[in-house]
């Protein structure tokens, strides 16, 4: 019965079909859409240039450093990666430069015992914390330091030197190539935890120092390796132990300080990579793998060992622990050593 039936007029239906058509469409156009844009945002990291921060000048050890994992990097990405030197103010421009970066991976700062764990110890104008402010990713190497004197010293080890410098409490001095350096802050270390009292003299680089010490002038220096190792294996100079916890394969047969009369003595003057904090652990984790891998180059090994330092390549978390060490230590040193703001 066509009474009990309910009829449209023609318009309605026409209206709805219409409708439905629109919608038709509409979906099978975002899907296009989306299937377009999909890989553009899927795209893995990287995807464009990546940048790597320096403290330091250009042709400085840092900058060789981080231009040699720069050039490996970007053939591994195919992405360029540009080293970007931004010196001043002990290298801390450079940090509070990476600091207030985009937390996406795309800067990281060439990071130091200069710039992450000095600086902070001694300068109370810095904008950031180095524990708050990075997202640490790997070390690339960390490389001790070695105590020399001069050959003609009356001490013919670390035991003698020790007790020489508690009988004549500020008669002996220790040079630095500058205040508040590594060098600096790991001389005033050794005095402090030996119980010792020595002057300290701050020179302007390392030239006039070594030609004093020679001199007899400076009995003590806590120098890098490839600086002193020519003096040491000519017989101008004797060395009485390295700062790292082991001995260095750079310097057969000179033993750690830790082992050879200050138990617990060790300070390493390290470098590593550090991203902006909040970094995804994800960008993260593919930077430190990707650093991993160039460490293990046989030509990489060779240049970052040269000044006796180990290669690190540890993981994120490895590298954060070694930080919330290191950066207090420091602290501490500065204290003993009168620098702390």
């Amino acid at each position: 019965m066509i009474g009990s039936m309910n009829v449209y007029p023609f318009s309605t239906l026409a209206q709805t079909l219409a409708r439905l058509t629109r919608l038709a469409l509409l979906s099978a156009f975002s899907f296009v859409v989306a299937s377009v844009m999909a890989p553009a945002y899927a795209q893995p990291f990287p995807n464009k240039p990546l940048k790597i921060v320096v403290g330091f000048p250009p042709g400085g050890g840092s900058d060789l450093m981080a231009r040699l994992v720069a050039e490996k990097m970007s053939v591994i990405f195919k992405q360029p990666v540009i080293v970007d030197n931004k010196p001043g103010a002990g290298s801390t421009i450079a940090a509070t430069f990476v600091s207030r970066a985009a937390p996406d991976g795309y800067t990281m700062l060439f990071g130091q015992a200069a710039n992450v764990g000095v600086a902070p110890a001694i300068m109370n104008t810095l904008t950031y914390d180095p524990l708050k402010d990075f997202a640490p990713i790997t070390r690339l190497v960390s490389a001790p330091l070695v105590l020399v004197g001069p050959s003609d010293l009356p001490a013919k080890n670390l035991k003698e030197l020790i007790a020489l410098t508690a009988a004549k409490p500020n008669a002996l001095s220790y040079g630095s190539p500058g205040s508040g350096t590594v060098g600096h802050l790991a001389g005033a270390m050794f005095m402090g935890e030996a119980n010792l009292k020595a002057v300290h003299v701050p020179y302007k680089g390392q030239s006039l120092l070594i030609t004093d010490m020679m001199g007899g002038r400076i009995a003590m220096y806590f120098s890098t390796i490839a600086v002193v190792k020519p003096y040491v294996e000519s017989g101008k100079m004797r060395a009485f132990g390295v700062t790292s916890p082991k001995p260095s394969t750079a310097f057969p047969g000179v033993p750690a300080i830790g082992d050879a009369g200050l138990p617990g003595y060790a300070v390493e003057n390290w470098y590593g990579l550090l991203a902006p904090a909040g970094t995804p652990a994800a960008v993260i984790d593919t930077l430190q793998q990707t650093v991993k891998q160039i460490l293990l180059l046989p030509e990489v090994q060779q240049d970052l060992t040269k000044e006796g330092g180990e290669i690190g390549g540890e993981s994120p978390a490895e590298f954060a622990k070694f930080l919330s060490i290191d950066i207090p230590r420091w602290k501490k040193i500065a204290v003993a050593a009168e620098l702390a703001p």
